[in-house]
């Protein structure tokens, strides 16, 4: 096995600083939250959820990885669950 299934991960797992959902890619994990976007690195086939270890993207380039459908689910998803309260 070359390492995890990270379309998987990325379903049971947060981003440890803002505890958004993260979005993959082909070698990284990226936080979804537009405030927050942490880019965490994968090596040899592991993630490493580590904030020290994150890199900081600017917004453009958080954009074109993590997409506007991405951005646009996460808010719906809030938006859901402020109207259940």
């Amino acid at each position: 096995m070359s390492g995890y299934d990270l379309g998987a991960l990325a379903d049971l797992v947060a981003c440890p600083e803002c505890r958004a959902k993260l979005a993959v890619t082909a070698e990284s994990l990226i936080c979804t939250g537009q405030e927050c976007r942490l880019s965490y690195p994968v090596r040899e086939g592991i993630p490493l959820l580590l904030v020290d270890e994150a890199e900081l993207l600017e917004e453009s380039a958080w954009r074109a990885a993590v997409g506007a459908s991405e951005t646009s689910g996460a808010k719906e998803t809030a938006a859901g669950e402020e109207s259940e309260s």
